[in-house]
């Protein structure tokens, strides 16, 4: 898989945003967003959330995030408003990049709803206690 690091050019020291593309095109794009839980130099933990960078639908006034069902309103929506603005954006930009082939524009998408309703929504089940060498060998930043 390849990457692009949307975070901190530093990311063991600030925390990372890592969007993957699968090289073969079959899979849907993920992301991970990596964040530093102790600061300490030597002895750092972090925690890793990942998740499906699902392309939404924007059908007869209904965002969805489930391509099967696209009748069905993702669990966001409700706040599409206060996500928007958390992020700086307005609704129409938030779901055009949700909306997009463009996985980097999903990512952002995706960053404003973990950033406003927090990263354990969109995975409940982190990598935690991940210590700074293992981040770095995962993320070959060594």
């Amino acid at each position: 898989m390849q990457y692009e690091n949307l975070g901190d050019t530093s990311p063991l020291d600030y925390g990372g945003y890592f969007v993957y593309r699968d090289k073969t095109g079959e899979y849907t794009e993920e992301a991970e967003v990596l964040e530093l839980d102790e600061p300490d130099d030597e002895h750092s933990t972090y925690t890793i959330y990942q998740f499906v960078l699902d392309r939404c639908t924007y059908v007869d006034g209904v965002l969805s995030d489930n391509s099967f069902h696209s009748e069905l309103s993702a669990w966001f929506v409700g706040d599409l408003d206060s996500i928007a603005s958390s992020a700086g954006t307005s609704i129409v930009q938030l779901v055009a990049w949700l909306c997009s082939t463009d996985p980097i524009q999903r990512a952002m998408g995706y960053r404003a709803i973990g950033e406003y309703h927090g990263y354990e929504n969109l995975d409940g089940y982190p990598l935690k206690g991940l210590t700074r060498l293992e981040v770095a060998e995962r993320y070959n930043l060594t």
